[in-house]
């Protein structure tokens, strides 16, 4: 009985960890492809972008922060990096970070 009850919860806790796994990667490629609709409604092509990244996180939602945090990066500002976070399925600005004087920032 005691080996059953194991069984069940190793089940249980990998159901867990695999439903966990995919809202992330689900939720990382919907807030990519808004991030992407958002920066061409801008008028920006994707040339001028060099990378975007999506972070997740369960503590902030835990926290009531944002879960989803985005961060680009512009092919003419590479030492610029542009904070966004998704809001109820809108991107909203979040602020910048890196070397750039505040007075030389484009975006």
């Amino acid at each position: 009985m005691k080996r059953k009850g194991i069984i069940i919860l190793a089940s249980i806790v990998t159901v867990i960890i695999l439903s966990y796994a995919i809202y992330v990667f689900t939720g990382t490629q919907n807030a990519k492809n808004l991030m992407w609709e958002y920066l061409d409604e801008k008028g920006y092509a994707q040339t001028e972008i060099q990378d975007i990244t999506v972070h997740h996180s369960i503590l902030n939602t835990i926290l009531s922060y944002n879960e989803w945090n985005i961060k680009v990066i512009y092919t003419d500002e590479p030492t610029s990096i542009y904070s966004y976070h998704m809001k109820d399925g809108i991107i909203v600005e979040g602020g910048v970070s890196g070397a750039t004087n505040k007075e030389d920032l484009k975006h």
